[in-house]
């Protein structure tokens, strides 16, 4: 198929930031999961391909960013292309699973992880997998619909904002796919993609905080003074082999209420709770000669901070790469100390405080804004090749989406039943990686991801053991047990 193309703009600095990282392996993807269900009898006399394929045209056609290519990625000039056309074939898949559907789906989504988007400057780099499990339940179709994205157009809550628009498509057709053809979709002219981050988001810098960074980052480090003991984050930065590993946490929806609940009560929310309870478990399997010091990070969603407002909006969530993120640093006395119960809701309950005033001074001194300043990514990444990883762990909460049309009564139709968000290895970040993602009053789920070698899959492993026990414990009402 030829596909002609017309130069949409520049590249970000944020959005360079994750096009290097893809150009060089260390970082292909992240993904939102979400299961599908429908009365059978909604579909009845109709290839189920041909439903989905119809309702992607109809997202692609509303967002801009799913029709961009990007070229000259490994480049220090990166730019996106609006392509004429797209070939949907390579972009949606159809597959069947059978037995241990959860363990059939964690080893799809590993996979995926794994792979590189082709031939980005002739088609966009993202991907639709939608994995049919064979029974039918209640008279109920089923499906994982697997949403891959390159991180350059796409972060966490833009992958919800796909859902969202497709479980609208589906629930409603607006039958405008005209354009769509033989599995080609001819694109509009003109779509105009939106700005990058650093263009909606009114950064501003002191001097304090500009000169303090740029003296961090370059001066070495005898110059620099005493500093805090350095974090564990397991072996050092290589990017062999490159291998996700992935473990899948499901809380069924009334767990989930009860569990934020207990955290309402106490004065906190799930993600600085899930950040307390990673600690808990880490002090129990790093031995403290290892490990004078945990750090972690979380993401945290800029689009409150965007000024005026942009055509390509999906049901109030700007679809791009909008996202800055925040570390924490815990100590000895606090990584190694005697955990209770208490422990975790105090470590808790500061580590919202810590968000909160983090949050009152964006997007003032925000380290986003320092990214321009990085001339040459390449090399930026190659010279942390054997180094030290800054973070152990980090929790992403994209939060919850809703899991019906909003046109939708009492008549049932498609609904979204959980969300599953997942990150794969990254090659210079966090050495665990902990996704959360939730349906409005249903389940939550849990990723947790690390690359092969990088820490132990028993130390993991255990981690997951700790998160189901304790998670469970609280939606009981229970007190947490430490053994």
């Amino acid at each position: 198929m030829e596909t002609s193309y017309r130069r949409a703009r520049a590249l970000g600095p944020c959005e360079k930031y994750s096009s290097s990282r893809h150009a060089l392996g260390f970082y292909k993807c992240v993904i939102n999961t979400c299961r599908y269900t429908v009365p059978a009898a909604k579909v009845q006399g109709q290839s189920v391909y041909d439903v989905f394929e119809r309702a992607i045209a109809s997202v692609v056609l509303d967002i801009p960013s799913l029709s961009a290519g990007i070229r000259d990625e490994d480049t220090f000039s990166p730019y996106f292309v609006s392509l004429s056309a797209i070939n949907l074939q390579l972009h949606l898949e159809y597959v069947e699973v059978s037995g241990d559907h959860d363990a059939e789906l964690v080893q799809k989504l590993q996979d995926q992880h794994d792979q590189y988007f082709p031939d980005i400057s002739c088609r966009p780099p993202w991907k639709v997998i939608i994995v049919f499990v064979p029974h039918q339940e209640d008279g109920l179709l089923d499906f994982h619909v697997i949403f891959a994205v390159h991180h350059s157009i796409a972060d966490g809550r833009s992958t919800a904002a796909f859902h969202t628009k497709l479980l609208d498509e589906l629930s409603f057709p607006s039958g405008r796919p005209v354009q769509l053809s033989n599995h080609i979709l001819s694109l509009p002219p003109g779509q105009q993609l939106s700005p990058p981050l650093e263009e909606v988001v009114a950064f501003a810098q002191s001097w304090s905080f500009l000169l303090g960074t740029l003296f961090r980052e370059l001066s070495p480090a005898w110059f620099s003074g005493p500093s805090r003991a350095m974090p564990w984050t397991g072996k050092p930065i290589t990017p062999e082999p490159f291998q996700t590993n992935l473990r899948l946490i499901a809380i069924p929806a009334g767990a989930a209420q009860s569990v934020l609940t207990v955290c309402r009560e106490h004065g906190t929310t799930l993600t600085p709770l899930l950040h307390s309870l990673v600690l808990a478990s880490l002090a129990k399997f790093v031995p403290a000669k290892d490990a004078q010091a945990f750090c972690s990070s979380t993401p945290i969603d800029l689009r409150p901070f965007v000024s005026g407002s942009s055509s390509n909006e999906q049901h109030g969530v700007l679809f791009g790469v909008l996202v800055t993120t925040q570390t924490h640093h815990f100590e000895l006395q606090e990584v190694h100390g005697d955990w209770n119960e208490d422990e975790i809701w105090t470590t808790a309950v500061n580590l919202k405080g810590r968000i909160k005033e983090h949050l009152e001074a964006v997007p003032k001194n925000d380290i986003m804004s320092m990214l321009s300043w990085v001339s040459d990514w390449r090399k930026f990444w190659l010279s942390k090749l054997g180094t030290p990883r800054q973070t152990t762990w980090e929790v992403s909460n994209i939060g919850s989406i809703r899991g019906t049309s909003d046109k939708s009564h009492s008549q049932p139709g498609w609904q979204i039943r959980r969300s599953i968000m997942s990150q794969g290895a990254t090659v210079a970040g966090a050495a665990i990686g902990v996704n959360v993602a939730g349906v409005a009053s249903g389940d939550i789920c849990i990723t947790l991801s690390w690359q092969e070698g990088i820490v132990e899959t028993n130390l993991v492993e255990r981690m997951v053991l700790d998160l189901r026990r304790w998670l469970g414990q609280l939606s009981n009402g229970q007190k947490l047990a430490w053994e």
